[in-house]
């Protein structure tokens, strides 16, 4: 798939009903990219949006973090986290509430779900790396790679019908399909949306590149081969438990994205098993 220019970007925003980037994430990040952002602005933004807040909390007292006393007090906790996390959290959080489902030819609760199944995912594989990789890109990465799935379902009344198609489809990929009948496909309408959310680059490239087999044999840059390798294993976890099958072209990914990550078949056996405690089945 080829890359986009500025030229694209324009007729994408200009052709296409695009969700619109919220006030309050323009205004954190905004402070967030200051040479010396302030502490207490972003707590005061934060505060400012009583769900966001409650979200920050809850992951400064999350049992994975392991804090010894309840933290009550969101300036703390955008202290003890970090601003970069912050600013992922936030984003992660935003993009929830920029999609209508009414507006929405496909389940958005669905979509989440299997959104947020491949951040736990991706975060779970990149946590037994011997690699140097950011955990909050990770996780961002599971979350927006298929952003513009409900992109195309904002703009294409029908786009169920091809959803289900490449879900029963064991060989045609989902972007294959999209370019048939559309004049752009979810990884293009992805990546415009990553971009214009100011996600970092590398995640903007592999969420534009990631049903493209040969990524890792091109040349890009190792975060970039890393974090696609760990997003495709992360798939066909998920794809193996929930469907019974790999993902397509799973054959020729195999050896490719082992290599990347230094896999023998025994690491990738070892997470297929553990990943299973990380998805949510549908009760019978």
């Amino acid at each position: 798939m080829q890359g986009i220019d500025d030229k694209l970007l324009s007729q994408l925003e200009v052709g296409f009903k695009l969700p619109v980037k919220p006030a309050a994430l323009n205004q954190l990040q905004a402070e967030l990219n200051r040479s010396d952002p302030s502490l207490d602005k972003v707590s005061e933004l934060i505060t400012a949006d009583v769900a966001l807040a409650a979200t920050v909390l809850r992951l400064i007292n999350s049992p994975e973090l392991m804090s010894e006393l309840e933290i009550t007090d969101v300036r703390q906790a955008v202290k003890l986290l970090g601003l970069n996390t912050i600013s992922h959290l936030t984003s992660r959080y935003l993009v929830k509430q920029v999609f209508d489902q009414s507006s929405c030819c496909i389940s958005l609760a669905r979509f989440w779900d299997s959104a947020t199944e491949i951040s736990r995912l991706c975060l779970y594989l990149a946590q037994g790396l011997r690699h140097d990789i950011a955990l909050d890109n990770v996780q961002t990465l599971g979350l927006f790679h298929d952003i513009g799935i409900p992109v195309m379902a904002l703009n294409f009344p029908d786009y169920v019908q091809v959803l289900n198609a490449a879900n029963d489809d064991g060989k045609a990929s989902l972007t294959a399909l999209e370019d048939q009948r559309y004049p752009c496909n979810h990884a293009m309408l992805g990546f415009y949306m990553a971009h214009s959310w100011h996600l970092p680059s590398a995640l903007c490239k592999v969420i534009l590149h990631h049903h493209d087999v040969h990524f890792l044999d091109e040349p890009h840059g190792e975060e970039e081969k890393l974090y696609y390798a760990i997003l495709k294993i992360a798939e066909n976890i998920a794809h193996v438990h929930k469907r019974f099958r790999n993902i397509n072209h799973w054959h020729l990914l195999e050896p490719k994205v082992f290599a990347t990550l230094g896999w023998q078949h025994q690491d990738y056996q070892t997470h297929l098993d553990g990943g299973q405690n990380l998805l949510v089945f549908a009760a019978d």
